[in-house]
């Protein structure tokens, strides 16, 4: 059963990160939420960040706890640091991650 008590902090900070296009559609799938995600679209300027159905499509799709997602977002370093340590799983088209330009939440 999804919360979107988990996820509503998770939009917030996308709406913040996520401000510069990047041609694709990423989906945030937050670890215990079986049945939501956060979905960027990032082919719109600026891009829109919604909810939607977990299992809805995307070109790229990150995978962790949802604290761990917040923080990949929020914090500068801390997308690195998740993923080199196995915390946060990227699947999908990897060329999208070389198009990211997040702003780091203040």
């Amino acid at each position: 059963m999804s919360d979107t008590n988990t996820l509503n902090p998770l939009m917030a900070a996308a709406q913040k990160t996520f401000t510069e296009p990047f041609g694709a559609v990423i989906t945030l799938l937050a670890e215990g939420d079986d049945d939501r995600a956060i979905r960027i679209d990032g082919r719109k300027t600026p891009p829109t960040v919604s909810i939607t159905k977990a299992s809805a499509n995307a070109d790229c799709i990150w995978r962790a706890a949802p604290d761990i997602l917040l923080r990949a977002i929020s914090a500068e370093r801390a997308f690195e640091s998740a993923y080199v340590s196995g915390q946060l799983s990227i699947s999908g088209d990897m060329s999208v991650m070389a198009r990211l330009n997040l702003k780091q939440a203040e």
